[in-house]
């Protein structure tokens, strides 16, 4: 039996997708530039087109200036009207379209923003009502789960399946705003539990002062964990050992090859450019959660380092990947892009965030690192699905110099695959947009895209360059 194809639904029989991938839906910076990749690239498109039409109006206005007066001469000034016009109205139509983009980013947000000011106050509402009920509840759910049938592996291992036979319960945009939400309400949910009004979480939070937020909802996570019996989410020193170092031949070209290096075993791959009289570059490629258990065992790239790096502590995994970075020879002036996928995407935001490092370029994909705030200057591009619940886990996207391109990686009446759990966010989803990226034609995402590529290729075009490659896994070392 044929294997549909995961990324886009296919006919297993023909292999020829059934439903047409969904559109790259590109946020400029910190502007309010919203719209597909399409339309963005039809807007220079239209600026050419008013100067071509606005230019032969001219020559068409240089001709009857040659000519006797008459019935030719009269022609041609109005075919001059005519084109100047036109130019006017292809040009009234680009600003109407720009304009219309930025409203369009302006009343979502604003929809947003009321959504999420309503949330965080009913939860903290609801959490004070329901404080006295926890136990009851507690017990209840107890209760429920020991009457299912089977030990608790078996009743996991059903549950898993009941997953896995239904993607679409958590693939979906509403399901991962309500994780966003839940991620982000999480303090609100103490603040009204402790016995404090509503409008206090609101004046502390994302939609006030700010002080409150996805990470310090992290936080609370993480002081739960550490106060229970097998300490979940307790944070442990890091050790990193270079296990390879090979020369490369070519830099990769384009988005679908930056994430194809991206390493799936050894946690950190970083690339050393060189050429001839000049400074060496780095580009740093992050691996994606290996285990996600919420106890810390040997691997850093774990639950643990999740929470943490969204809590904006410095994790298991952010620490070995700079331990590493040093190894490299990477020194504090020396240009880096950092490229990541997943818990590398957020690891790979929190290095450039740190300001240890020069960052020049940063790629990600599918990383909760939204709520990380960057420096300005830090250029690159942030890839999401709109339905990848995980991104939703970093809460809200905080202001940026990166271009943002998101889409829907299995729009309705789509197969979603039932072999791997939470389809959107696999690595297989996001080869199939970053080929899309790499076909791109929106200026915004040509010029980051080629930047990054320019950064590698201006070493390796010249003779003598080279390009050597170190890989590294790290370990975490046990405490008492």
């Amino acid at each position: 039996m044929a294997t549909p194809d995961p990324v886009r639904g296919t006919d297993p029989a023909s292999g020829s997708s059934t439903t047409p991938p969904s559109p790259l839906i590109v946020r400029s910076g910190r502007s309010t530039l919203v719209a597909t990749d399409v339309l963005l690239a039809h807007l220079p498109q239209l600026d050419a087109f008013a100067d071509a039409i606005e230019s032969d109006a001219h020559r068409i206005a240089v001709l009857g200036l040659d000519t006797p007066p008459g019935a030719l001469r009269s022609e041609l000034e109005r075919c001059e009207m005519t084109g100047l016009d036109l130019a006017d109205q292809v040009r009234t139509l680009r600003r109407a379209i720009a304009i219309a983009q930025s409203s369009y980013e302006l009343g979502e947000r604003s929809v947003m923003s009321l959504q999420d000011a309503a949330s965080a106050w009913s939860t903290g509402t609801l959490a004070r009502l329901a404080l006295p009920l926890l136990p009851l509840l507690g017990a209840g759910g107890v209760l429920v789960w020991n009457r299912l049938p089977g030990t608790d592996a078996q009743k996991k291992a059903v549950l898993q399946r009941w997953l896995l036979d239904h993607p679409e319960v958590v693939t979906s945009p509403e399901f991962a705003t309500l994780v966003r939400r839940v991620v982000s309400n999480t303090d609100d949910a103490v603040l009204g539990a402790s016995g404090l009004p509503p409008w206090v979480s609101m004046v502390l939070g994302e939609q006030g002062l700010g002080i409150l937020g996805v990470q310090t909802s992290a936080g609370v996570l993480i002081a739960a964990g550490s106060a229970s019996p097998g300490r979940a989410f307790h944070e442990t020193p890091v050790r990193v050992e270079r296990v390879s170092e090979t020369a490369t031949p070519t830099p990769p070209a384009g988005a679908e090859q930056r994430l194809e290096r991206v390493p799936a075993e050894d946690q950190v791959r970083i690339e050393r450019y060189t050429a001839p009289g000049e400074p060496p570059r780095y580009v740093v490629y992050v691996a994606p959660t290996q285990t996600f258990s919420p106890i810390a065992g040997d691997e850093p790239w774990d639950l643990t380092s999740n929470v943490a790096g969204v809590a904006g502590l410095p994790a298991g995994s952010i620490r070995a990947t700079e331990q590493a970075m040093a190894d490299a020879g990477i020194a504090p002036d020396s240009e880096v892009v950092l490229v990541g996928f997943s818990q590398g995407g957020l690891v790979a935001d929190a290095v450039a965030a740190s300001g240890n490092w020069n960052t020049v370029g940063l790629e990600t994909y599918g990383d909760p690192g939204g709520g990380i705030e960057l420096p300005e200057g830090i250029h690159g591009v942030a890839v999401r699905h709109s339905d990848d619940f995980v991104v939703a886990t970093g809460g809200a996207q905080q202001a940026t110099d990166r271009t943002i391109v998101e889409r829907r990686a299995y729009p309705e009446g789509s197969a979603i695959p039932t072999d791997l759990p939470v389809p959107a966010h696999q690595r297989r989803a996001y080869a199939e947009t970053a080929r899309l990226l790499d076909a791109a034609g929106s200026p915004e995402v040509r010029a980051q895209l080629d930047a990054l590529d320019a950064l590698t290729h201006d070493y390796t075009g010249r003779e003598g360059s080279q390009i050597t490659t170190f890989s590294y896994r790290a370990e975490r070392v046990p405490t008492r």
